[in-house]
């Protein structure tokens, strides 16, 4: 073997990695840009960018691992806020509070039941490979937040109002991500 045919080998040998390695890295760029383009579609960027990407999986997600990203802090977020709501409820009863304030919080209690509900048939359909109605859930969920703020009838501030905006913002993002799948609407 001659050391021209030894370096035309080696040089195609070369070639050929650098081109796995380019193809390899524009993927993972298309994949990260994924994420980025789900947030371009919501109405706050920066709350999308930051909720997604503390998922060390998101830099290279596809659209099911963006559901699960999003639909799961979801979850997360609104368990965590009916505990918030029991909370104050659990406060308020050995107290002379305001009984329109605890009635209106129970309601959310009940709200953020079907909400949490809602998301966990999401996930569930993620799991079994069914990614039907996850726009139509997402509306819901945001909806049961909603609910809950509205409740209040404007007369009274929600304690609640912070946690209900965060929800109605997770949802955007679930929306968002829903418009990825071809079974939504």
């Amino acid at each position: 073997m001659s050391i021209f045919s030894t370096n035309v080998s080696l040089f195609i040998c070369c070639f050929i990695l650098s081109l796995s390695f380019i193809s390899s890295s524009r993927e993972r760029s298309t994949e990260a840009q994924l994420a980025t383009q789900v947030c371009r579609n919501t109405t706050d960027f920066n709350f999308c960018n930051q909720t997604i990407y503390s998922d060390p999986r998101a830099p290279t997600a596809d659209r099911i691992v963006l559901a699960y990203i999003a639909f799961g802090t979801a979850y997360l977020n609104a368990t965590n806020i009916q505990t918030q709501i029991q909370l104050k409820i659990t406060e308020n009863e050995g107290r002379k509070s305001n009984s329109s304030i605890d009635d209106q919080l129970k309601n959310c209690m009940d709200h953020y039941s079907d909400a949490i509900g809602a998301l966990s048939e999401v996930l569930g359909n993620l799991d079994s490979e069914s990614y039907y109605n996850f726009d139509k859930m997402s509306i819901e969920v945001r909806d049961h937040a909603y609910d809950c703020e509205m409740g209040f009838n404007g007369t009274t501030r929600s304690p609640m109002s912070k946690e209900n905006m965060d929800l109605m913002k997770h949802t955007d993002v679930c929306y968002a991500v829903a418009m990825l799948f071809p079974y939504t609407n």
